[in-house]
This record gives C-alpha cells, structure tokens and sequence, in this order.
C-alpha cells in the first residue's frame, strides 16, 4: 500500500526538510552542540476501507481517506484533503493544505493548521491551537482549550472555552444555534 516511499530529515520542528539516503542521527551546530534529525516519511496517497493510526513525522503528497477513522501522532504534512468516515485524532502538528471532512469527532490535542474549509459532523475539541484559513462547520458541541482561529464559524451546537486562557477569534463572523459557554478553571462559587 505505501509503496512510494523517500527518507527526509528535519533540522528543526516545522522548517523544510532535507533529502538524505541514510537517516541522520544528529550533526553539530556552531556551538557544537548536537541537534536531533527526525527521519520524514514520504507517501502518495494513503486510502483504507478501515481505521487508520498513522506514526509521524510523515508527508503525504496526496489525501488521506478512510472508511473508519484516522489516528494522526506525530508531525504531519498533507498535502491534499483528510476524510474519514469516523473520528480524526490528532496528537502533534498537522498542516493540511486542503479541507478536512469527517463524520464523526476531531480531537486536536497540539496544533493542526487548515488551508482550506473544515467540515465536522461530530463534536470538535481542541487542546492547543486549530487555525483554518477557511470556514469551519460543526454540527456537534465545541470545546476550546487553547485557541481556535477561522475565517467563519458555523456551530449547530455549544461553544464552550475552557479558562481564561481560550478563546477563539472569526474574521467573517459567526453563527451559534446553540449556548456560548465559559468554563472557569479556579472558579470559587
């Protein structure tokens, strides 16, 4: 299945990756200390009738679409849509250059940047940073700790920031059918 497959190696988190025919372990910097190589995978496409966990760091020129769900760990790069018909987990970094589409939950647990629109059929909830360039559209709850950035929200349910420290922020406005709510960390009643 993942039959189109290069090494690469990043110097640090979220700069342009090197090409290499064996994966580096390390190289020294000016100041002689060392910094560690992550090896990248590269793939086309990656499509499955079932659930999918896939390991990062890993870049995949194409989509990712699955039957199931889709469990992302690790540093990841995709280049076209992510769909899946159950839940999207995503525990690290994930750039998507194009839209994501599920039918059942997201949970984004670090940072997921989307260039183009969101459409979740379940709930959303973001531990960390979720920015989309485009419209976000959910159809369950929301649930913010930490930040979420869009240029239009669509919530068919709650919104619900946790501490003081969440929030969220639209550039073309929003529409909420449901409650916006605000969950104190340290609330003394």
């Amino acid at each position: 299945m993942y039959q189109h497959e290069h090494s690469m190696t990043f110097d640090s988190r979220g700069q342009g990756g090197v090409y290499s025919a064996n994966a580096s372990t390390g190289s020294s910097n000016t100041n002689s200390t060392r910094q560690q190589h992550a090896t990248v995978k590269r793939r086309k496409s990656i499509e499955s009738d079932s659930s999918l966990e896939l390991r990062g760091p890993m870049e995949v020129d194409g989509s990712v679409k699955s039957g199931g769900g889709v469990a992302f760990s690790g540093n990841f790069a995709v280049r076209d849509r992510i769909e899946a018909y159950g839940d999207i987990s995503i525990v690290g970094d994930l750039r998507c250059s194009s839209r994501i589409k599920a039918y059942g939950n997201v949970k984004i647990d670090g940072s997921a940047l989307c260039v183009d629109r969101v459409k979740i059929f379940g709930k959303l909830k973001v531990t960390g940073t979720f920015e989309v360039q485009g419209d976000v559209e959910v159809w369950g709850a929301i649930t913010i700790n930490g930040y979420l950035k869009c240029k239009s929200l669509t919530a068919y349910a709650s919104i619900t920031t946790v501490g003081d420290q969440s929030w969220y922020q639209t550039e073309q406005g929003e529409i909420v059918h449901g409650a916006k709510l605000i969950q104190r960390t340290n609330y003394e009643g």
